[in-house]
């Protein structure tokens, strides 16, 4: 083989090499513009489950207000019922414990008045 013959082979190499890395370039470029698509996909998808959490948490908000304000009526209510029930019980005891103390006198079916008490005489 002559100089001429191995240069031809060599520039033949390389510009086989050449060919190969701008394949090689080129599905690289192909693949970056791929995942480019998908992260702009993937920012839209962010950006609106961003915005979507967003209205959730105002309405979990506005949820929450309205049920603490029905609890508080309903709370209220039952505040009231259970000073009502003590109220009641106590009134009832406070009559029974005068009725045994002979405060309120029992009434009786005969309506003779009661004995009235005797002082002795020395």
């Amino acid at each position: 083989m002559d100089i001429d013959s191995k240069q031809a082979n060599t520039v033949q190499a390389l510009t086989e090499h050449t060919e190969d890395v701008a394949l090689i370039l080129m599905k690289n470029v192909e693949m970056v513009q791929e995942r480019a698509g998908k992260l702009d996909d993937a920012d839209e998808r962010a950006e609106a489950l961003e915005e979507a959490s967003k209205r959730f948490e105002k309405t979990s908000i506005r949820l929450k207000r309205s049920y603490d304000e029905e609890n508080s009526c309903c709370s209220q209510k039952k505040r009231k019922l259970v000073v009502v029930i003590v109220v009641g019980v106590f009134v009832i005891t406070l009559i029974i414990v005068l009725l045994a103390t002979g405060v309120i006198p029992m009434g009786s079916s005969s309506s003779t008045p009661p004995p009235m008490p005797t002082t002795p005489t020395p």
